[in-house]
């Protein structure tokens, strides 16, 4: 094969390349993106009404997820003894007629592995869960991040626990309550207050996780609170790892163009040799 007839192929190569490309810059660009962000509205829509089936003692819940167990079992479904609220909201939601359940249930699974662990973070809710899933990579980075030896709640709530232990101090706080409070030595005390004008906090109120003259816990507030210090730590190592990485690679790019130029220096003095030579 002549160099001509090579030089065409590869140009008509890499022609063919280059449409395909646009082509698929065009689909990720419209329909991809459309698609998914369809999805997430609807995990979004699901989260609304996950919100307003949470109360288990409510009469109406009780119903609520009965029928929805009952409607999924009706379509083929199998699930443990008591499956979750996400199981059978999702479930419901994207279960395909005429497929058979076997057939779609790695997909289901991964949707409510996504929806468990969205529902399962203090700052996330139906206004942002969609934002969340993009943010984090989409659906699939997501699944492939929460398997069973993802980090639990509890596990949150304890390295939460443990973060805060040994955060930096930034003020101390007293008040004719925690001063009665003193044998509470160690124990997670949330404060609540007002941002002001000035940049100062005026704290109005203080949450314990149990009083001894009151019947209203503040377990829940507190351990969500936890959670938040745990995502918040986990949040700012990963912006500092992307940090670090891209200072790395703009190193290594600086030496390599370093070290292109100093070879170009050799053989531009090396060739000035031969040429006086």
């Amino acid at each position: 094969m002549s160099n001509k007839t090579v030089t065409k192929e590869v140009k008509s190569f890499e022609n063919e390349m280059s449409k395909l490309r646009t082509t698929a810059t065009e689909w990720h660009s419209v329909e991809y993106t459309n698609s998914n962000n369809r999805l997430y509205s609807i995990f979004a829509e699901l989260y609304t009404l996950y919100e307003t089936c949470i109360d288990i003692k409510a009469e109406a819940n009780v119903r609520k997820r009965k029928w929805l167990k009952e409607a999924c079992e009706a379509k083929g479904m199998k699930f443990g003894r008591k499956p979750t609220l996400q199981q059978l909201l999702i479930n419901f939601a994207f279960f395909v007629e005429g497929v058979d359940y076997t057939k779609q249930q790695k997909r289901l699974s991964g949707y409510v592995r996504v929806f468990t662990s969205a529902t399962a973070q203090t700052d996330i809710d139906s206004s942002n869960i969609a934002e969340w899933i993009v943010e984090e990579g989409g659906i699939e980075n997501i699944r492939q991040q929460t398997t069973k030896s993802a980090t639990t709640k509890q596990q949150r709530i304890e390295k939460g626990k443990q973060l805060l232990s040994d955060a930096e101090l930034l003020q101390s706080f007293f008040t004719q309550q925690t001063k009665e409070n003193a044998t509470k030595t160690d124990d997670v005390v949330l404060l609540v207050g007002l941002q002001n004008a000035d940049g100062s906090v005026s704290v109005k109120h203080v949450i314990y996780s149990a009083e001894e003259d009151s019947t209203i816990s503040g377990q829940t507030v507190i351990n969500n609170a936890l959670c938040n210090v745990f995502s918040k730590h986990n949040e700012k190592a990963k912006k500092n790892a992307v940090k670090e990485t891209a200072e790395s690679e703009a190193k290594a790019s600086t030496d390599i163009s370093d070290m292109v130029e100093k070879e170009k220096a050799t053989i531009s003095f090396e060739n000035e040799l031969k040429e006086v030579a």
